[in-house]
């Protein structure tokens, strides 16, 4: 499933993902197989269920992370 990330702390481990069905995932650091996410990221993940939660995101992978397209702050058109 494909899905933006909404929030992530880093420094708490954790975050969440807009999946394209509309609900929200949560993504826990031990998830991410050494991945570098932000928000804003746009992501592939898979979703699964778990004794905590029905919505959780594993095997994520980037698809499009806007700011590695900008320089300097500055977008480029």
């Amino acid at each position: 499933m494909f899905g933006t990330v909404t929030k992530y702390f880093r420094d708490k481990g954790y975050g969440f993902i807009r999946g394209e069905d509309g609900k929200s995932y949560f993504i826990h650091n031990s998830n991410l197989d050494d991945e570098y996410i932000e928000s804003g990221y746009y992501v592939f993940f898979r979703p699964f269920v778990n004794d905590r939660s029905d919505y959780n995101a594993g095997d994520i992978t980037v698809i499009d992370a806007p700011e590695r397209n900008r320089q300097h702050g500055k977008t480029h058109k």
